[in-house]
């Protein structure tokens, strides 16, 4: 039972789209060892270390949409759950790919996933919910 439990993965509950209010619980649900949040003009910064070591970034709009995400770290967090609603895009245009790195470049959806086993990095936004003014390189 211990072996199970171990190898239960942390997901990450920022949810592209959604509404930032769970972002204050996401701390407790991915059992995060610290959090900070950096605001920006245009923006703020939600930061979060998993116990893994992988970084999860929540980047929420002033009306408090999740416009974006990023990741950074040995582990891969749950992309089904960050990406919410959008997930089923980001598997039907990576379906046909195969290796990393995985991307998708939509009007709706921008994904990038690379990395190899204890290093792997991405980001997802989605384009018409980023903030005026805010220059998508932030997003990392």
């Amino acid at each position: 039972m211990l072996g199970a439990g171990c190898a239960l993965s942390f997901a990450a509950h920022a949810t592209l789209g959604q509404n930032a209010s769970s972002v204050d619980s996401d701390q407790t649900s991915l059992h995060a060892v610290a959090q900070t949040v950096t605001t920006q003009s245009a923006y703020s910064v939600h930061l979060m270390t998993m116990p893994s070591g992988t970084l999860v970034r929540e980047y929420v709009a002033p009306n408090g949409t999740v416009f974006g995400v990023a990741w950074q770290g040995p582990t891969l967090p749950d992309l089904k759950t960050i990406l919410g609603t959008s997930f089923d895009q980001y598997v039907a245009a990576t379906a046909t790919r195969r290796g990393t790195p995985l991307a998708v470049s939509g009007s709706d959806l921008v994904v990038f996933s690379g990395g190899h086993l204890r290093a792997f990095a991405g980001y997802a936004y989605l384009p018409q919910a980023v903030p005026a003014g805010v220059d998508v390189g932030v997003i990392q």
